[in-house]
């Protein structure tokens, strides 16, 4: 698969599952949890990712505004 493609693909599964992600992070959710609670039906490695992802520009935003 191409670039384009692999890209489009992020999009559309973040567009899809980044939200509920995000929102289960924020009450808490480990990554485990996130896979056993059954609402997201991606790969361990792309939850990790988005968690990560988040957690980092989370942290950023934070250091940001002190």
């Amino acid at each position: 698969m191409g670039y384009f493609e692999d890209a489009l693909r992020n999009f559309v599964q973040d567009f899809q599952y980044g939200g509920a992600i995000r929102h289960m992070v924020d009450r808490g959710y480990t990554v485990d949890r996130i896979i056993r609670s059954g609402e997201v039906n991606l790969p361990r490695e792309k939850i990790e990712k988005i968690v990560e992802q988040y957690l980092r520009e989370k942290n950023n935003k934070e250091s940001a505004d002190e």
